[in-house]
């Protein structure tokens, strides 16, 4: 089977642009039917750097019915598989898409950028809705051939590759930008993804100049990772006869052991609880999952027992975007999850929690009271909540201190390492009075803050409290907030938070007034007037 990449001259000015796309449709008009692949760059008609707005989308679509005619031409002339990375129209608005033609030049699927950069979306004007839900990663068939998509960017993301790899393509299609990332990088990069897919790879990409040391780089590469063809900095066709591309790397399992596939050597050894939290349970994080939320209050806890596992699983089960729960620090330096500073309201023990050494606290029925089929329930530590849940919702976690005393700057530093431990600071912020947020600000700078409301006189100053400890929140309790409280904290830049709200209806007046994020303990009532909220906001948006 013969592969061919075509290497676009990188125009570095719009200007430029409009040439850069003809010499690809040129170079589509030329193929002949010697080959049977055929692979265009990333944005293969919008090929440069324009300036944010309009002007890149405006050039995508005036250049995109050109480039699909000449890919549909160039699959039917040549009866080959063409593939274009390009900005393209889908259902869903203007995607960055490598959209593939079988050799009648019949449209075979496409397959969506996942992992766009962070200035893409707004710099190019591209939709990406999608990337945020779960995705397998996509494989089109043709003539029973499996294509695979690896787009610029997707090219650093291990786990993905890992999961395009388990679904076993043939071939894995990369168009490309890259234009910063050394020669020698890039090559690099994909015989790791030809290797660890079990694939061969077919890169196109942009030349940066006969000079540049960057860029450039369409190869073909084989699945035990060595290179085929390597175009460098030399526009045009690079092509590449693979011979039968179901081939496959074969090797040993293990010194001496019999050959077997390269994807189940790796396979056969995986221990998937030691990885990085990823996968479709994963939400994104604090900083990037969409308002307004709703965040259960210690959990669902109407349902199970006030911060428990089955009141946190229920809440995330059912798509909550926030867990809120507190912490004490128990005699001998645990962390656990519990509200009051004593035992008595939620566990059949007595005593303060804090005289308490974890052991002690182990002993005690933290279930039986909110109802017998919850009996033998034990105190929950934070660990157990990183255990269960990693980077699966995100965290509001209520430092908790008494009446203003000293709080451990300890005890805050070993909260904050336990999230970077695993991995979920991004999914994470502290709630507390002003002696816990002075700690976490000292000793634990990199976890977000979110001013809590403190004692009664005090409430009306949140905003000003939030300032001076360079939080990125607030937390409104009850009566003590004011429209005019919302909008300071907004012009601010502060997301603020509402404590707590169990009544659909004031929830709905809560999410009118600018609140950004409600508090309850019956999690799914408000979650379905919150739903309905986002409804009514977007239903206006497409009528204005």
């Amino acid at each position: 089977m013969k592969l061919c990449a075509i290497q676009q001259p990188y125009p570095y000015t719009v200007a430029e642009a409009a040439a850069a796309v003809e010499f690809v449709i040129r170079e589509l008009e030329s193929c002949d039917e010697s080959l049977d692949l055929i692979l265009t760059p990333e944005y293969t008609n919008c090929p440069t750097k324009f300036p944010c707005g309009d002007d890149s989308m405006a050039f995508a679509r005036a250049h995109y019915p050109a480039l699909e005619k000449a890919a549909r031409d160039a699959a039917r002339r040549c009866k080959a598989i063409v593939a274009i990375g390009c900005c393209a129209p889908t259902p869903y608005g203007w995607r960055n898409t490598t959209r593939v033609f079988d050799r009648n030049g019949e449209a075979a699927g496409d397959y969506y950028k996942q992992q766009l950069t962070v200035r893409e979306p707004k710099a190019r004007s591209v939709d990406n809705s999608y990337a945020t839900t779960f995705r397998a990663p996509e494989i089109v068939e043709v003539d029973g051939l499996r294509l695979g998509f690896v787009t610029c960017y997707d090219a650093y993301f291990e786990e993905y590759i890992e999961h395009l790899g388990y679904r076993r393509p043939d071939i894995v299609l990369v168009s490309s930008h890259q234009r910063g990332e050394p020669c020698e990088n890039l090559r690099m990069l994909n015989q790791m993804l030809a290797y660890h897919t079990g694939a061969f790879v077919l890169r196109a990409s942009v030349g940066m100049g006969e000079q540049a040391t960057t860029g450039g780089t369409s190869l073909v590469v084989a699945p035990s990772g060595e290179i085929l063809a390597d175009a460098g900095e030399k526009n045009g066709k690079l092509v590449c006869d693979i011979g039968d591309p179901k081939q496959k790397y074969m090797r040993s399992n293990s010194f001496g052991g019999k050959m077997i596939l390269n994807r189940d050597f790796i396979e056969q050894g995986r221990t998937p609880w030691s990885y990085r939290a990823c996968g479709s349970c994963v939400k994104p994080g604090d900083g990037k999952m969409p308002y307004p939320r709703v965040c259960a209050h210690r959990g669902f806890n109407t349902i199970a027992p006030e911060n428990s596992l089955p009141a946190f699983g229920a809440a995330i089960s059912l798509g909550a975007e926030e867990i809120e729960f507190d912490l004490w620090e128990s005699a001998d330096g645990v962390p656990v999850s519990i509200h009051d500073p004593d035992l008595e309201r939620v566990s059949d023990g007595v005593g303060k929690v804090r005289e308490k050494t974890l052991a002690e606290l182990e002993q005690l029925d933290f279930g039986s009271k909110h109802g017998a089929p919850f009996s033998g329930l034990r105190i929950l530590k934070f660990e157990d909540i990183l255990h269960a849940f990693p980077r699966q919702t995100v965290m509001n976690i209520h430092l908790k201190s008494v009446n203003g005393e000293y709080f451990s700057r300890r005890f805050v530093k070993k909260i904050a390492a336990m999230l970077d431990e695993y991995d979920c600071a991004s999914h994470a912020y502290f709630v507390a009075r002003e002696e816990a947020m002075e700690a976490a600000l000292e000793v634990a700078p990199h976890i977000p803050r979110c001013m809590g409301a403190g004692g009664k006189e005090r409430r009306m100053a949140i905003v000003d409290r939030a300032v001076k400890y360079q939080c990125r929140k607030v937390q409104f309790f009850t009566t003590y907030w004011s429209p005019e409280l919302i909008r300071k904290a907004h012009d601010l830049g502060m997301i603020c938070n509402y404590f707590y709200c169990d009544d659909p209806e004031q929830a709905r007046r809560m999410f009118e007034a600018g609140i950004d994020t409600v508090l309850t303990n019956d999690y799914w009532r408000i979650a379905q007037v919150k739903n309905d909220f986002v409804r009514r906001c977007e239903g206006k948006s497409k009528n204005v």
